[in-house]
């Protein structure tokens, strides 16, 4: 039979643990790479392998696809040539194939590694908000501690985080997605300069005025030319990526709140029909849903500005930086029309994966936010971890009762 003083020291043994495990995920950093070096880390690691396959399985499709439709459209091109007509037999097999690519690459790699990815995604999920719901609901009463007012080692007031609730299902959900998908996208860039831009210097041709790089010619060209519009309209992105990492941390509050205001009257449902309190409360909702709709009214407006950029930009990029490199060394006839067209599919499939922040920046926008949400969260069971000093910064904690 364990003494009080024995069960108080379990109790702080267990409590020091758990807090510590959350607080160890107070940085962005440590916070995304703590699932890999828990004990969890076969799966983490294994999960991550099979979409770094698979990645880079699709990257090789992609040059694959490129190669084929070059010669696709070559074929049409000399169907009624007088000296070495395109058989109709040809032009339906290197169709078929094309097909086939394009089936394997998106019902085949893509569909396999979206699984994986979405497997990691719930298992990373899972671990977090155990770990953090063993954090706050431990035999030293943390859940308790969180929501009362404190100071900091300088004596400055800190307050309770706000929404805990918010920060443990909606921001961690959202935090693990959006890195996942970070991930997949740095990867997925990483292995198209490899196999992508490989293919694209073996294609490339002479171009007059730059014979000093020989038949590197065209495949330098190209790589300017991405290398010029890609981090340009990156850097555009970037800054409205801002503005919607601001509108979304706002947004985020604003729903919280009103979502938490709604659970409160349902538990104080008998106290506002005995006062009759049902206006005022109406008012005070209607005031927490403004602040979500003037935040929403500000998103729909610059994502409709973000959709507009993307459109242009992938048009451009498909339609005019793809193909004007090619174009000099085709017409000074120095490659033919499928090495011109290999190389600006290819320029095309390599904007693409480079393109991929731009695409998700609004996500990655979202990511900063939950990251933070998170990690302010997890400094906060850290400050806690010990009752007795952390009330002891706001002053005097200790009484002592004496009967007379």
């Amino acid at each position: 039979m364990k003494g009080p003083e024995e069960l108080k020291r379990i109790i702080g043994q267990e409590a020091h643990r758990t807090a510590n495990q959350v607080s160890s995920m107070a940085s962005f950093w440590r916070l995304i790479c703590a699932y890999w070096l828990s004990e969890c880390w076969p799966v983490a690691w294994t999960l991550t392998t099979f979409v770094l396959v698979l990645t880079a399985l699709s990257a090789q499709a992609s040059v694959w696809f490129a190669v084929t439709s070059g010669e696709l459209i070559n074929k049409i091109a000399y169907f009624h040539h007088p000296i070495a007509p395109t058989t109709l037999k040809s032009l339906l097999i290197t169709a078929a194939t094309l097909a086939a690519i394009a089936i394997l690459k998106d019902a085949g790699f893509m569909a396999a590694r979206h699984f994986f990815s979405s497997t990691l995604h719930r298992k990373w999920r899972e671990w977090l908000d155990r770990r953090f719901n063993e954090a706050i609901l431990d035999l030293n009463h943390t859940h308790f501690h969180l929501q009362q007012m404190g100071t900091d080692g300088t004596g400055s007031t800190t307050s309770a985080p706000d929404n805990i609730d918010q920060r443990i299902q909606e921001a961690i959900k959202g935090m693990t997605g959006g890195a996942v998908g970070l991930a997949m996208g740095i990867a997925g860039v990483m292995l198209s300069l490899w196999f992508v831009g490989g293919k694209l210097i073996e294609t490339s041709g002479q171009v007059d005025g730059l014979e000093f790089l020989g038949d590197y010619g065209s495949a330098f060209l190209t790589f300017a030319a991405i290398a010029i519009y890609v981090p340009v309209n990156t850097f555009l992105a970037a800054k409205l990526g801002a503005i919607f990492q601001r509108l979304s941390a706002r947004m985020q509050s604003a729903e919280a709140s009103y979502r938490t205001e709604l659970n409160t009257l349902l538990h104080r449902s008998f106290n506002i029909a005995a006062l009759r309190a049902e206006q005022a409360q109406r008012a005070f909702n209607r005031e927490r849903y403004g602040q979500i709709d003037q935040t929403w009214a500000s998103l729909n407006w610059i994502t409709a500005c973000y959709m507009g950029f993307e459109l242009i930009y992938n048009f451009l990029g498909a339609r005019i930086v793809a193909y004007a490199p090619g174009l000099f060394p085709f017409a000074e006839n120095k490659i033919g029309l499928q090495t011109y067209v290999t190389g600006a599919e290819l320029a095309n499939a390599l904007i693409n994966e480079c393109s991929w922040f731009i695409h998700v920046m609004p996500d990655i926008a979202t990511l900063r936010v939950n990251a933070r949400r998170i990690t302010d969260l997890a400094t906060a069971i850290g400050a806690v971890r010990n009752p007795r000093e952390f009330h002891a910064l706001s002053g005097r904690c200790e009484f002592e009762f004496v009967c007379d």
